[in-house]
C-alpha cells in the first residue's frame, strides 16, 4: 500500500516536471519570436515582453530539473525551442531555409533522442537501468 502511494506520488513529480519543461520551451518560443516585432515600432514593449518570456522560461525550468536531469532537460528545451522557433520563422515570418539548415535541424533532433534513451532510469523496484 505505501509503496504503491510512493509510486503514484513519484508519477505526478515527473508528469509535473515534463510540464514544467514544456512551459519552459513555450515561454522561450513565445519571448524569442516577439524579437521579429523590434523593428516595428514599440521597442520597448516588444523587449520587456521578451525578456518577461525568458526570465518565465527560467523558473519554469527550475522547476523541471528538480526532477528531470539537468543535461536532459536543457538539450530537449533547446532543440524543441530553436525547432520550433525555425517553424514559426518558416511558416510565420516567410524566413528560407537551405538544405544543410534542415539537415542540421534533423541531426539535432536525432541527438536529443539519443541523449533520452541514454538516461538512467528506474525500474519498479527502484533499480536504475542503462
Amino acid at each position: 500500500m505505501l509503496k504503491s502511494c510512493f509510486c503514484k506520488f513519484k508519477e505526478r513529480l515527473v508528469l509535473k516536471a515534463w510540464i514544467f519543461l514544456m512551459l519552459t520551451i513555450v515561454c522561450e518560443v513565445f519571448g524569442v519570436s516577439v524579437m521579429n516585432y523590434s523593428q516595428e515600432g514599440n521597442q520597448i514593449f516588444v523587449y520587456g515582453f521578451m525578456f518577461a518570456m525568458i526570465g518565465v522560461a527560467y523558473y519554469f525550468m527550475s522547476l523541471s530539473i528538480r526532477t528531470i536531469s539537468v543535461g536532459v532537460a536543457y538539450a530537449i528545451w533547446e532543440i524543441v525551442g530553436l525547432s520550433l522557433i525555425t517553424l514559426i520563422a518558416v511558416f510565420i515570418f516567410d524566413t528560407s531555409l537551405k538544405t544543410q539548415e534542415y539537415i542540421g535541424l534533423a541531426l539535432a533532433i536525432v541527438g536529443i533522442v539519443l541523449v533520452n534513451l541514454g538516461e538512467k532510469h528506474e525500474d519498479e523496484k527502484g533499480v536504475e537501468n542503462v
